[in-house]
């Protein structure tokens, strides 16, 4: 029994020095790193462009999708329709829109082109102006549309629990702390999120970015099973994101991404991008940086995608080993590593 005892003593004291070797990299038939990366060298291979065809977001603001749709009929100011007898405007209506779409001045905020007028204001503890459309005779509160909307809770009591979330407490202790409901709170914070999301729409547009990263981190939800990926485009000198969504790691998640950004940007704004070694980019990026020309062929013109020809698009690829970084490897996808190099040193970059 002690002859057993001692056999099996004697094999794990093997196998936790031959682990131990190969933790500190001393194994006698271990590779090394180098000989790893050059018995494995990637092989890169060609990628072929996308055009608008491939985005389903293009696909569905494109002309022939909207071939039966009448064009809009010219609307004239208010000021130049309305009678005399109409109610004069005494407060100021700017930022506020008709909100029936039925209504030739749906979604306009301009004072001096809408048929906003004052109607009275409402509540005790709180005046909420009330807003009146004379074009369609629709009223609605000055609230509509924000998070305080038809909520009886005091506004600045809303906002100190928001501002709170925004620090990062947790709304169950937020419901602790201030006394209202988990669900409450949780209600006011997807209302918040969403009016956030409205002002993002409308203020990030005609962007001049020149350089933009492109990246996604992999999260996962409290009430979701499956893995989602948060997608983002960084701007490394003013750090702001003026794309951030949450989604799959799939081609049309990318082509969403891209083409939620092309939106944002200004009439002619090429930024110079990079990204991690995702090819999904790739293929977005051609689909929506170009433009359509007419091409010969057979006897009749067809129209063929061209990207832009300055665009240009570098990756890095990093191989990790046991959670370690082994190899770091530079691609360049569009445009050439001159041209990269020359770009981002013109941005204050190294």
């Amino acid at each position: 029994m002690s002859l057993y005892v001692f056999v099996f003593l004697l094999v794990v004291c093997l196998l936790f020095f031959l682990a131990l070797l190969w933790r500190l990299d001393r194994f006698p038939f271990r590779p090394s790193p180098s000989a790893v990366a050059s018995r494995c060298s990637p092989v890169h291979r060609l990628l072929k462009p996308r055009c608008p065809d491939d985005c389903p977001s293009c696909r569905l603001a494109s002309p022939a999708s909207s071939a039966g749709v009448p064009a809009p009929v010219p609307v004239r100011p208010w000021s130049e329709v309305k009678s005399r007898r109409g109610a004069p405007k005494r407060i100021n209506t700017e930022g506020f829109a008709c909100p029936n779409r039925q209504c030739a001045y749906f979604g306009n905020t301009d004072a001096s082109f809408h048929a906003l007028v004052g109607d009275g204001k409402h509540r005790q503890a709180e005046r909420i102006q009330t807003f009146r459309c004379q074009a369609c005779h629709t009223t609605f509160s000055a609230r509509r549309d924000t998070p305080l909307y038809r909520l009886k809770t005091p506004s600045h009591q809303v906002a100190m629990v928001l501002s709170a979330l925004a620090e990062g407490l947790d709304p169950s202790a937020a419901s602790r702390v201030f006394g209202f409901r988990q669900a409450t709170i949780t209600t006011w914070l997807s209302r918040a999120g969403e009016h956030a999301h409205t002002l993002h729409v409308r203020f990030f547009s005609h962007l001049h970015l020149p350089h933009l990263q492109l990246d996604e981190l992999r999260t996962r939800l409290r009430c979701s099973q499956h893995v989602l990926w948060l997608w983002m485009a960084i701007d490394p000198r003013t750090k702001i994101l003026p794309v951030l969504q949450l989604g799959p790691r799939t081609q049309n998640m990318a082509h969403a991404v891209i083409h939620s950004l092309r939106q944002m940007l200004a009439p002619g704004c090429l930024p110079l991008f990079t990204s991690d070694g995702l090819n999904l980019y790739f293929y977005a990026l051609t689909a929506h940086f170009g433009h359509w020309r007419e091409v010969r062929r057979r006897g009749r013109n067809v129209r063929q995608w061209q990207v832009a020809a300055g665009l240009i698009y570098g990756q890095v690829k990093k191989c990790y080993r046991r959670r370690k970084l082994v190899r770091v490897t530079h691609k360049m996808r569009l445009g050439t590593e001159a041209a990269l190099k020359v770009a981002l040193q013109g941005l204050g970059f190294s």
